[in-house]
C-alpha cells in the first residue's frame, strides 16, 4: 500500500516538491547483521528518509529491543552504502508512534490518515 502512496507520504513529510528516488533496501554484506529497510526515500536535498512500515491496531510502541534494532538498521545502511547524506528515520503506521523513552529515534511519522488523503 505504501508504494502506491509515495506522493502522499512525501506530502505528509513536507517534501512533495523535492526530487527523490524510491526503493527498498536489504543488507548484502555477509559479515554484518542482516538489515532491511522497507522504503528508502533518497532525496535530492541530501537527506535520506529510511521508512519503517509497521501495522498496529493502536499507536505503535517502540521498546528497548526495537530501538536497538532500528539503530542497527541505520548503522548498517550507513556503513554499506557509505552515504554522506543525513538520515531521517520515518515510521509509517496506522496511528503513529506512542511517545516514550525510545520514540525519539524517530524523526517523522506518517499515519493512515496521511496515506488516504486525496
Amino acid at each position: 500500500m505504501c508504494l502506491t502512496h509515495v506522493a502522499q507520504i512525501k506530502q505528509a513529510l513536507g517534501i512533495a516538491g523535492v526530487r527523490a528516488n524510491i526503493a527498498s533496501w536489504r543488507s548484502s554484506d555477509p559479515g554484518e547483521p542482516g538489515a532491511q529497510i522497507d522504503l528508502v526515500i533518497d532525496r535530492s536535498d541530501n537527506v535520506i528518509n529510511l521508512c519503517e512500515i509497521k501495522f498496529s491496531a493502536q499507536e505503535f510502541l517502540i521498546d528497548k529491543a526495537y530501538d536497538l534494532a532500528l539503530r542497527n538498521k541505520i548503522g548498517v545502511f550507513q556503513r554499506e552504502t557509505k552515504t554522506r547524506k543525513a538520515i531521517h528515520l520515518t515510521m509509517i503506521t496506522p496511528y503513529g508512534v506512542k511517545p516514550n523513552a525510545y520514540s525519539s529515534v524517530v524523526q517523522s511519522e506518517v499515519t493512515m490518515d496521511d496515506l488516504l488523503r486525496a
